[in-house]
């Protein structure tokens, strides 16, 4: 039986924008990677599939029940991409086991309400069940009473997969679980996902794990395609289908122009015997010359038939060929030139034994461990610059708190930094900064209030963000457009940022996107200092110095 089926699946959003239209397909009973470009709808398919959102036309099944009924537990668990956004979430909410633990403890306590102990249940061993969850994902069972916004991105991450894999439900729907992990963390995911009890499906731009899958689905089109093996393999059939389709249009071309110039020799042919002919008939007599006119008249039209034939079959084969090959639109990142000199003074790092001077339109890479305080560095960097230097999500009330708890982590762990930059542009890692209730448009021209509407949808088209999308609220978007509502708001800002603050860019991004980033930052005018855990991508990147933060020291890394 397989673990998902959809059937003529359809959902819209409330705006009227499709999102999903007619998907069909099913994921097997093993571990399935599901593939598609940024913006194909695969967090839409996962939610749906969870029961989070409601298909607006046909049917979905899990382990053999149908999707969203009100009387049964859902046979799905499903990681969300953008889980961490909720900061004040406990770990143990995380893991699903806050209220249980909660009436264990309280009972403990005297209370004795029956409530606390319908709450409990049979879960009387909770605390020791989630402690080694945690244990098993590479964390401390202590963490269970501490919030999301302490942690860092990977452990957050991590305890949420704790928590999914305690739950032990027949479908597991992983999306993008390596978000903001370090290689050790992946590699702890990694493990987990080779021992999964259960279906599994992943949706993922970490290559490694897409290889440790069974199966590869692409969602394409709208439609669902299964492949039997791992993503390499999937991709490099993929590869080979469309190098046979481009040359299926280059053959079908060349029989095309070779029919065309066939019935224009045809034609010519055609017109000399008729004048031949016309010469003939005047020595006949007029029946038969009439006789061998109509002959002349069957043979040429039998000739024009068979000539628009093979005509039409070479252009039924062009365009059949045609449509096997792919069109995607790729994001074309709009980098300003913010005309950065280089020798200009950018940005200082150091720990109190050496330190570090970025100048110029340098590019530095900023790595380390989960938990080392690579984000807390960044914050804490961009809370000491003047107020009005920083275009970021720290405005505001925001600064302080974070400008306080930056520097305590940073007075424990002796690493420091100063801004000189005029102006400087701050992606965080959770994206959480967002309005969810306004429009991507209206985010960006925020930041370019100046900017004339059509050039402002001009540039935001480039990034992909076009038509219904533009207007669409940010909170249905997925991780994917998010990014790209994101990194629009902070490209076309005006006057443009001397350094970018990239903190793991490439989450939730498809692996060509990803790619497109990484050229764009490379022939940046400005400077550009990026976290990041996604190794070809910093290799691709090539920057001009590379940091490690760990325990409380920086140290530069040679290539």
């Amino acid at each position: 039986m397989p673990a998902l089926t959809f059937d003529d699946v359809s959902f819209a959003w409330p705006d009227g924008s499709v999102a999903l239209a007619n998907v069909s397909g099913t994921f097997g009973a093993g571990r399935t990677g599901l593939v598609g470009r940024n913006g194909s709808g695969k967090s839409t398919l996962l939610k749906l599939a969870a029961g989070e959102l409601a298909p607006t036309t046909g049917r979905i099944r899990a382990a053999g029940e149908p999707v969203g009924s009100p009387s049964r537990t859902s046979p799905v668990a499903l990681l969300p991409q953008m889980l961490t956004l909720d900061t004040t979430m406990r770990v143990a909410a995380l893991l699903g086991v806050d209220r249980a633990l909660d009436a264990v403890r309280a009972i403990a306590d005297g209370d004795v309400a029956a409530e606390r102990f319908d709450e409990v249940g049979d879960d009387w061993d909770v605390e020791a069940r989630a402690g080694a969850a945690l244990a098993e994902a590479g964390l401390a069972p202590e963490m269970l009473d501490r919030v999301v916004g302490e942690l860092s991105g990977g452990e957050a991450m991590l305890a949420a997969l704790a928590g999914i894999r305690l739950a032990g439900r027949p479908v597991t729907l992983l999306d993008e679980p390596t978000n903001n992990l370090d290689g050790d963390a992946r590699g702890r995911v990694h493990e987990l996902v080779t021992s999964w009890s259960g279906a599994l499906v992943v949706v993922s731009h970490d290559l490694e794990l897409l290889d440790l899958m069974e199966e590869t689905a692409e969602l394409y089109d709208h439609s669902i395609t299964t492949f039997g093996g791992p993503y390499s393999a999937w991709k490099e059939a993929l590869d080979a289908e469309q190098a046979s389709a481009a040359q299926a249009v280059i053959e079908a071309k060349k029989v095309i122009a070779t029919e065309k110039r066939q019935r224009i020799e045809l034609e010519t042919k055609i017109a000399r015997r008729n004048r031949a002919g016309k010469k003939k008939a005047d020595t006949l007599p007029p029946i038969v010359a009439n006789a061998y006119a109509r002959r002349a008249e069957e043979s040429a039209g039998r000739l024009r038939i068979e000539a628009r034939e093979k005509e039409g079959s070479a252009a039924t084969a062009l365009d059949a060929a045609g449509r096997r090959v792919r069109s995607d639109d790729s994001v074309a990142f709009d980098l300003p030139d913010p005309q950065v000199a280089a020798g200009r003074r950018i940005l200082t790092l150091g720990d109190g034994e050496r330190q570090w001077i970025v100048q110029g339109p340098e590019r530095v890479a900023l790595i380390g461990p989960n938990g080392a305080g690579k984000t807390s560095l960044l914050r804490a960097l961009l809370a000491s610059a003047r107020h009005d230097a920083v275009d970021s999500w720290l405005k505001g009330p925001k600064t302080a708190d974070v400008a306080e708890s930056g520097s305590d982590v940073l007075r424990c762990a002796g690493a420091a930094g100063e801004l000189h930059a005029d102006r400087v542009a701050y992606l965080p890692q959770r994206l959480d900064g967002l309005d969810d209730a306004a429009s991507a448009i209206d985010i960006v021209q925020r930041a370019a209030p100046h900017m004339p509407d059509r050039e402002l949808r001009n540039r935001l088209a480039r990034f992909l963000i076009r038509g219904d999308g533009a207007h669409r609220p940010v909170g249905s978007l997925s991780g994917g457009e998010r990014f790209r509502v994101a990194i629009a708001r902070l490209l076309l800002a005006d006057p443009p940022p001397q350094l970018l603050v990239l903190d793991e860019p490439t989450n939730n991004l498809d692996i060509d996107t990803a790619q497109h980033l990484r050229a764009a930052l490379a022939a940046y005018r400005g400077a550009v200092l990026v976290v990041s855990h996604d190794r070809p991508f910093l290799t691709d990147l090539a920057p001009d110095l590379t940091l490690e933060l760990r325990d409380g020291k920086l140290t530069e890394v040679l290539a």
